[in-house]
Formats: structure tokens, sequence, C-alpha cells
């Protein structure tokens, strides 16, 4: 603080110099008499601009009347409008003092001892305070207009009350040029619409939302000029307010959409050879191979791989520039060769793969070799060299245990891997009629009369509050032992029992079977009302109208109340069928049961169907948890599905938990309940009934 003093008192000087050194404060003392007039003084004080002016009103040189005291603050503040002024008088003018600034204090002389001091004190304090609060103000206009993203802040229905340059810029509206106007201006109709949706929402539901709830959806924005901006709106309830207000933050998200599509196409196209890549490969692939499955009357897809033999070789020895040469001049010899409904592709750096034609023969597929390798014999000219170049054919077929692109583009690799042994410049894949098999064949005939012999059974494993550590229920999970084989694995089983169409019957048995030994267990006061029973629905059981007809008659012959069922059903079942889906699950929540979605983050996640489905709880897969301690990804991945399960009133189950580290992450996250070897395995009824009462009594204790 700069204060200055107009005094012909030296006492009074002596005492603001004590006060001023003691707190902090640059006090300089004028004497009136070096001034020929008060309009003299009150410029030369004007130029200093001083935050504190002490007048000493005694003096006859600055005596005057109540109009000219009001004048003195206008002539002696200049450009500082927060000046403060002590005027020291011997008596109360209460013309003046009737409508005295706000900045204006008084203090009649003499006065009682202290008196002085802690008037000043009160200036210095509010001084403080108000220059604090100066200071964030002018940081917060600073920060909110020099942000990069444009910002406002509106009203519950969407009106802008304040824009950041930024936003007006990103636009094309001059500076606050969109203040007033409402957000819904910015965005074309379907995005406008939606943005409706939740702003209603939002604004008639805050109970159900917590404070600090976040709104943020990429989509479009729509300039002055009507062109359309990629943008990311980020909406925010600014909390502590009389009335309700959003922090709406609008991001130009257009150098980011832009990389995007390039690195998409980069991902799917080769840069050098201009060749759809190794994923665009599978992701046909995996389409055809789909609709051959579905329609038995398609050809089978087959591909072909050829690789360059010793390219490693030259590219190591001559350089990359003239492999790259090689390569291109390779790949134009490749296409002269192939029909036009082949399609080539290059899935590794010496590698490419065909999707060959419908209808062609074996002895169709070795004409084309040699007619490829034909082409390849003359040799290639790079650089000063003539390179002789070969390669080496591996060819598969889809048969019915294809399921994917990937297990064909595999077969077709080990063929190659056959070829490229002397001799074998192309192979054919064959499936292995081998023990593999004939073990499946075994399993397949025992499967039908497991059901019959009694040889299935249901495993339990706990699932566990995180906060409280009670067990909650648990997850219901069929098990089979083979007479010849013994125990078998479910991951080798229940394919074969969805292939055969067994899943259906042997599916009602493990609803039916776990409602009757749940009610049992209640009946007998062995588990607690509330404690819930999770059972795995399969993709195959669930497109099932039996489905809905097993679930009634299980809760009606057992008498387990339908609260205490949780269906589980895979991402993966959503995938296709909107509507089907749809009715399916609201007919099974209409029995009053609860749906879990399992493996979540496994399949095509989509924030749609978890919205539009009448989804209760969400499973994340396990998979998720196996390196969350090691990978920051996994950890943030992870982290994003819970906030995202519970914004939108999911409760989040982890399943995997194996370690009392990865069940301190999930509980500093907000995770509700978890299961894994943890805290136990699955295990029989008898040993989970046990495990039960353990736990009842540790409590009672």
């Amino acid at each position: 603080m700069e204060a200055i003093i107009i005094t012909e008192d030296s006492a009074l000087i002596n005492q603001l110099n004590h006060w001023s050194t003691a707190n902090g404060v640059s006090l300089q003392d004028i004497s009136t008499s070096a001034f020929a007039s008060q309009e003299v003084t009150c410029s030369c004080l004007a130029k200093r601009n001083p935050d504190l002016l002490i007048v000493d009103l005694r003096d006859s040189f600055l005596q005057t009347s109540g109009d000219e005291l009001a004048n003195l603050r206008d002539l002696v503040s200049g450009d500082n409008s927060h000046l403060y002024i002590l005027f020291i008088i011997d008596e109360v003018d209460p013309e003046y003092w009737l409508n005295a600034h706000e900045y204006d204090y008084r203090l009649v002389m003499p006065a009682p001892s202290g008196k002085l001091e802690t008037r000043l004190n009160t200036i210095l304090t509010n001084y403080r305070v108000m220059h604090e609060l100066r200071s964030q103000v002018l940081l917060m206009e600073t920060l909110f207009d020099r942000c990069r993203d444009g910002i406002a802040i509106s009203d519950k229905n969407g009106n802008f009350l304040i824009t950041n340059h930024q936003l007006n810029q990103l636009f094309g509206y001059p500076n606050h040029g969109l203040d007033g106007k409402n957000v819904s201006a910015l965005l074309p109709k379907p995005y406008n619409e939606h943005f409706r949706q939740y702003l209603a929402k939002f604004s008639t539901s805050l109970e159900e939302y917590k404070q600090g709830h976040k709104f943020v959806e990429e989509g479009e924005g729509v300039d002055i000029h009507g062109k359309i901006i990629p943008v990311e709106l980020s909406i925010t309830e600014l909390p502590g307010l009389n009335e309700i207000r959003y922090l709406a933050v609008i991001r130009d998200i257009r150098q980011k959409t832009a990389d995007k599509r390039a690195l998409a196409k980069a991902s799917q196209y080769d840069a050098l050879t201009q060749l759809p890549g190794r994923e665009l490969l599978l992701n046909r692939l995996t389409k055809r191979i789909n609709q051959w499955n579905i329609n038995k009357g398609n050809l089978a897809p087959t591909l072909m791989v050829i690789d360059i033999n010793r390219f490693k070789v030259i590219n190591e020895s001559l350089g990359h520039k003239e492999g790259d040469q090689l390569l291109i001049e390779l790949v134009r010899r490749l296409r002269f060769n192939l029909a036009e409904q082949d399609t080539l592709y290059r899935v590794a750096s010496d590698e490419f793969a065909v999707v060959l034609r419908p209808k062609m023969t074996e002895n169709e597929i070795d004409t084309l070799a040699g007619q490829i390798l034909d082409a390849l014999a003359t040799p290639f000219f790079i650089g000063t060299l003539d390179l002789y170049v070969s390669v080496s054919f591996g060819v598969a077929k889809a048969d019915r245990s294809t399921d994917s692109g990937a297990s064909l583009l595999r077969y077709a690799d080990k063929a190659l891997a056959t070829a490229k042994e002397p001799g074998k410049p192309i192979c054919y894949y064959q499936a292995e009629e081998t023990t593999t098999n004939t073990y499946r064949l075994e399993l397949e005939s025992s499967l039908f009369k497991a059901l019959d012999n009694n040889d299935f059974e249901l495993h339990y494993q706990p699932q566990i509050d995180i906060k409280t550590n009670q067990v909650l229920g648990a997850e219901a999970l069929l098990r089979w032992s083979d007479s010849k084989h013994g125990a078998v694995s479910p991951i080798e089983f229940i394919p074969i029992l969805e292939d055969t169409g067994l899943i259906d019957r042997v599916g009602s048995w493990v609803i039916e079977a776990a409602c009757a030994y749940w009610k049992f267990w209640q009946d007998e006061g062995l588990i607690q009302d509330n404690q819930k029973l999770s059972v795995n629905v399969s993709p195959y059981q669930f497109r099932n109208t039996g489905l809905l007809v097993s679930v009634k008659t299980a809760l009606e012959e057992t008498g387990l109340n339908p609260n205490n069922l949780i269906l589980e059903i895979t991402e993966s079942t959503l995938l296709a069928d909107d509507e089907n889906n749809l009715a399916m699950l609201q007919s099974l929540k209409n029995l009053g049961v609860t749906i879990a979605l399992d493996d979540f983050g496994t399949g095509f996640s989509s924030l749609s169907y978890l919205t539009r489905f009448p989804i209760d709880h969400l499973k994340i897969d396990r998979s998720f948890l196996m390196n969350i301690m090691e990978s920051a990804n996994d950890a943030h991945l992870v982290t994003a599905i819970i906030n995202m399960a519970q914004s939108l009133e999911m409760d989040v189950i982890a399943e995997g938990v194996d370690s009392v580290e990865k069940l301190n992450f999930l509980r500093s996250k907000g995770c509700d309940s978890y299961q894994g070897f943890y805290f136990s395995r699955p295990i029989t009824g008898n040993e989970f009934v046990r495990l039960l009462n353990q736990d009842n009594r540790m409590e009672a204790c």
C-alpha cells in the first residue's frame, strides 16, 4: 500500500510513521506549505496515485466546504477508483458526511489512544481484501478470454449470459456477439434437439444428478456463415448459485477430427503401395465368413497369402529405398495377373494376401500361382542390379470351424509355413482330422446324455460389497464332469452346447436349479433375503423366446422373489436386432428380475445401447483388470468405465479381482462390488453356504 499524509502536525506524522513501519506501508508526508494552492496540491497527488490519502482538515490550508470535499476525491484519485481517504477533523460536518463515499473514513481529533491505529488497520484490511479480490477477478477475466477453448456461462435454457473471445472467434462472431444468444443457434438441428432434451432432463431432475455432473459429447457446430465445425461440447452445472447456471465449454476439434481420419486411413491402407492393409482384410473377411455361415448356399471364402522369400536379406543389403522400389514393382506385376474380382492386400512387410474370386478350384488356384511365378521370373532392375525374386503361397478355404477373418488368415499362414519348405512353392491348409476333432465329437456325444445323467453341477462365486466387505450374493456357474474325460472346462463344452442347440435345455435347467437351491437356502435361513443370485444367459438362449417362459416358470415353481434374480447378458448379445433385444429385456424386467451386462468392453462397446436398454448392473470384464497395476491405459479405462456406469446409475461389478492391490484400486475409484480369486474361487453349493455362515458369525462378533 502506498499512503500519503497531508498535514503540518509533526506529532501526527510521527505516529503514522510508526504505524506504517509496523505494517509494511509506504508512507510519505507532504507539507501544505510546499504548494501554492489546494488545486496544485490535488494535481500533484493525482500524479502519485496513492492507495491511501490521509488529509488533515484541521489545517487552515485544507479547510473547505462539504461540496468541495466531495470534489477532492475526484481531483486526487485520478485513475484509482479504489482510493481510500482518511479525513482528520476536529468536528463532524453533516453536510459532507451525509453522502460520503464508501471509501471515505473520518477520525475526530484528538482521539483516544489507539483509535487512530484501529482506524488505519481497518482501512488496511479492507484494502488488502479488495486488492486480492481485484487480482483474482483480473486473473479470471484474463484466463476466460485467453483460454484456447470457447467458454460461455448460460442460464438453464442455454441462453449465453457471457461468452469469451475464442468462442465468438470460432463461430465468426464479433467479440461478445454471442452474448444473449442460445447455444442452439450454434448447433445443427439433430444435435440441437438432443441438447434440448438433455437440458430439460438436467433441469427438472437435479436431485438425480450429483452436483458437478458433466455432459460431454462430440458433434458439429454451425458458424455465422452456416459452415459446419466439428466441436466437443461440455456442460457442467455451476454449484452454489441462487439460480441455475451452466458452464459450457465448446472445443474446436477440427484438427483432431482430421487426424483421426488420417490415422484411420493410415491404419487401413499401406502408404507405400496404396493397398488395403491387414485391418481391412480381417474386417472384410469376417463379414464374408459370417454371411457364409448364415447362408449355407454361399461358397466358402478362400484366401491366398504370398510371401517374398529372403526379402529381409534384400532390404538389409541394398537398403529400404531399394526395397521399397522392389515392392512397388512387385505389386504392379501381381495386380496385372489378378482378376478384377481378386482383392490384393498388404498384410506385412513382405507378405501379401488375395481374397480369391468365388468358385475357383484348386487347379485354377495352382494356375494363378504359376502365372504369378512366371511374372516374377523376369528380373527386377533396382539401382544397378538385376534382382531375381521368388515367392511362396499359402492357401486356406473357410470351413465350419472358421469363425473370423483372423482364423482364416492364421490357417493360410500355416499353409505358407509348409510352402516355404524346399520344393513346395504352394501349399493348401487342410483341417486337421486329428485327436482334437475326435475329442470334440466324444464331448458332444456325452453332452447329449449329461442332463439326463445328472452330470451337471452348479458352483457359486461370491460377489462382495467393496465398501462393507459383505457378501451381496453369488454368480451361479455351470460345471460338468464327464465319465471319460473328467472335469471339462466351460470354455470347451459351452461352445458345443451352443453349436448343437443343447444350450436351451441346459440353460433352462441352470435357471430352474439355481432358483430352487437359492430359495431352499433362504427358507432354511442359510442366506439372507437381500442376497442375490446371478445366472448367465447364453446369446443363443437369449434369442430364443423360450427364455422368458423358462425364467417365469422357475420363479413361479420355486417361489423365489424376482428381486433376488439377476440375469447376466453378454455384451455381444446386444449388438444386433435391437428391437427384439429391447423387447426381450423389457419382458424380463416386467417379471421383476434385474439385468446385468456381462463382459463389458470385450465387444463393440457403445453408449447407445447402455442408455437404450434397461440395464441395472455393468460387469467389467476380467481382461481389463489383469494389468491395471502396471498399465496406466488399463487403469484409465477401468476408471472411465466406472464413472460412465455410475453416471448412468448402474451398479458396477468387477470380475477377476485376484489381489488386494487391485481391490484397493477399485475401491478408490468408487466401484460397487467385485468377485474373484482374492475372496473366493467358484465353489460348490455346500461350500458357499458354509462360507456365508462363517461370514455371518464374524459379522455378529
